[in-house]
C-alpha cells in the first residue's frame, strides 16, 4: 500500500479560507475597522482582490460591513454624552473641539469623511452626541464609504475590471 502526503502550508490554508468566506470576511473586518477597532480594511481589501474575489462583490461587502461599523460609533455618541465618550474613548479635548467644529460647519455632511483614520470615528460619535439626524448620516457615511472603496478597488484593478460580474 503506498502512501502519498501532501505538504500543505499554513499560508495555503489560510488563503483557501479566505477564497471560501472573503466576502464574508471582507464584511466583518470592515465592520471592525469601522468601529472602534483599528483595522485597515483598505489593505485587507486589495489582499481579498489578489485573491481573485470579485471586485463589486468585495467593495460592496466592505462598505456594508464599514457603513455598520459606522453606525455603531454614531449609536455610542447617540446613548450617552460627549464628556462620557471623551473620558470613555481617552478623546483628547484638541480632537473634541475639532470635531465640534467640522460638525457646527457642515453638519450631516461631516459623515462623508468618516473613513478618515482616527477623526473618522469621532466624527461619527460627535453626530450621534448632537443628535444630528440619523437617516441623513447613515446615506452619507454609506456614500463616502462606498465611493472611498470603489476607488481603492478601481484603482488595483482598472476600469474594466471592476465591471467584470
Amino acid at each position: 500500500m503506498v502512501v502519498f502526503f501532501t505538504t500543505i502550508s499554513m499560508a495555503e490554508i489560510v488563503i483557501e479560507f479566505f477564497k471560501d468566506y472573503g466576502y464574508l470576511g471582507m464584511g466583518v473586518l470592515a465592520f471592525l475597522s469601522g468601529s472602534i477597532i483599528p483595522i485597515t480594511s483598505e489593505v485587507l481589501l486589495v489582499f481579498f482582490l489578489k485573491l481573485g474575489l470579485n471586485a463589486v462583490g468585495i467593495t460592496l461587502a466592505a462598505t456594508i460591513g464599514n457603513t455598520l461599523g459606522g453606525i455603531t460609533c454614531f449609536l455610542i455618541g447617540y446613548v450617552t454624552t460627549r464628556e462620557k465618550v471623551q473620558k470613555l474613548f481617552k478623546i483628547p479635548e484638541k480632537r473634541m473641539k475639532r470635531a465640534n467644529i467640522l460638525i457646527q460647519k457642515y453638519g450631516y455632511w461631516t459623515a462623508s469623511i468618516s473613513f478618515v483614520p482616527l477623526i473618522g470615528e469621532a466624527l461619527l460619535v460627535m453626530l450621534g452626541v448632537m443628535r444630528v439626524d440619523k437617516y441623513k448620516v447613515i446615506a452619507v457615511m454609506a456614500a463616502g464609504k462606498l465611493i472611498r472603496y470603489i476607488f481603492i478597488t478601481v484603482s488595483y484593478t482598472g476600469l474594466s475590471a471592476f465591471f467584470e460580474i
